[in-house]
């Protein structure tokens, strides 16, 4: 294991070690914690979940229920809550997060045990133009990076879950074997919304099943195309060391989809995978809090504002894939010659290439990049998972139509040669991906 501190027997981990301490110390003097937790870690600390809880005590009492049920890791775990307000919230909800700190205090002390520590962190009156999602799960990430700092332990694990979302009783374990690989520095872990049950209307969970299963198609259509940075981008399912948050530059001040723009630094960094061998159950709840995400897009479809059970049509898709086989031929190609080498691409990507000043960087690029693997990291590095989906919205707005999920879906597995004769409807199917995803499809 790397450390800041020991015994150490040769100059090159000295260097090393001191390279990675003094990231840590320029990350914690720009970012340092505004909260902080005053209990200091324990030496054996092996993981930390930071959990963002907003007005959610109706759902965060059954999260830390499911952590406590789970089989304890080889060492310590922490959940760091972050109870936040904004400047602009009144006094009553104020009041609220005051008293579901109180309970956490109280609940705590009831569920003591030797291995699980529960810190509440008070992160009050935060300012309106940065607050929400981001900003606290940065308050919570920012503190985990602290704590291990004092220990020095640069490879500490940390992970993502939201107050809303329960975990499987191996959720720990499962975690703790992934990282006994040093080379595994981050990952996605599994998923499944609930699909059906008594807290919800009907609706919700038809809602919520469409919507999975589009998620699963994306991942999986990307995949196909040959888009290496292909992964889900669920806040409450990420993970990964320390030392790659903070490489990454930490987690960004957004209101929603911060965990989209982080994994896009975080995932090119290497060492990035998914563990499937346990799972996280997010709630498939309506929400207005943010413009997209699970809960945008469940109301929307409630509302009748946008309707799930739709997706992008393959053919965008394929044209991803014609790109990126012809990766090669880009880098090879004269600058002048961009445009006429564009019409080996379908109309729609020609379109968009000659349209979003691609050929412009394409030659820096080029003019950076003296190997073909340097080549391929900052091409993707410019044709990332931002590109992708501009991309895919540029074509369903000029040229292709949208395809019922089902359909589309239910032809990438059959592209795929997976057997579908006995699947039915998008439940079955959306069972059928989940099933394929937990053998790594």
């Amino acid at each position: 294991m790397l450390t800041f501190d020991g015994l150490l027997l040769f100059s090159g981990i000295m260097m090393a070690q001191d390279k990675t301490k003094a990231v840590f110390e320029n990350y914690l003097e720009k970012h340092f914690p505004a909260f902080r937790i005053e209990t200091p870690p324990p030496a054996d600390l092996k993981l930390i979940v930071v959990i963002p809880s907003y007005l959610e005590k109706n759902y965060l009492f059954k999260t830390l229920e499911s952590l406590y049920a789970c089989t304890p890791p080889s060492g310590q775990a922490e959940v760091i809550i972050v109870l936040n307000t904004s400047e602009s919230d009144s006094p009553h909800i104020l009041e609220k997060q005051k008293e579901c700190f109180t309970e956490i205090l109280n609940y705590k002390n009831r569920k003591s045990n030797d291995w699980l520590h529960i810190h509440p962190l008070e992160a009050y009156n935060l300012r309106k133009k940065h607050f929400g999602a981001g900003l606290a799960r940065k308050t919570g990430l920012d503190e985990a990076v602290r704590r291990y700092y004092k220990l020095g332990k640069p490879d500490g694990i940390i992970t993502c879950l939201d107050a809303d979302s329960p975990v499987a009783p191996n959720y720990f374990r499962a975690i703790e074997e992934w990282y006994k690989d040093p080379t595994h520095q981050g990952a996605m872990i599994y998923f499944e919304h609930p699909l059906e049950g008594k807290e919800y209307p009907p609706e919700v969970y038809e809602a919520i099943t469409l919507y999975e299963l589009h998620l699963r198609y994306y991942r999986r259509a990307l995949q196909e195309a040959g888009f290496p940075y292909a992964c889900h981008t669920i806040g409450s399912c990420m993970t990964f060391r320390a030392l790659k948050y903070v490489q990454a530059g930490g987690m960004p001040k957004k209101q929603a989809g911060e965990d989209f723009y982080f994994l896009q630094k975080l995932i090119p960094l290497g060492g990035f995978g998914e563990i499937n061998t346990t799972a996280v159950y997010p709630s498939p709840r309506p929400s207005d809090r943010v413009v997209f995400g699970t809960g945008a897009s469940i109301k929307q479809h409630l509302e009748g504002s946008r309707r799930q059970g739709t997706t992008y049509n393959p053919l965008a898709f394929e044209d991803l894939s014609s790109l990126f086989s012809k990766i090669q031929e880009l880098r090879d190609i004269n600058p002048e010659s961009f445009e006429e080498w564009t019409y080996n691409l379908s109309g729609p990507l020609r379109s968009f290439l000659l349209n979003s000043n691609f050929k412009e960087e394409l030659s820096v690029i080029r003019k950076n990049s003296n190997r073909n693997k340097t080549f391929l990291k900052r091409f993707f590095g410019v044709f990332n998972a931002f590109r992708v989906v501009k991309y895919l919205n540029y074509s369903h707005e000029h040229f292709y139509a949208r395809k019922d999920v089902f359909d589309a879906a239910l032809s990438l597995l059959e592209q795929s040669g997976q057997n579908i004769d006995d699947i039915l409807d998008e439940k079955e199917l959306l069972i059928k991906y989940r099933e394929l995803e937990r053998k790594g499809f």
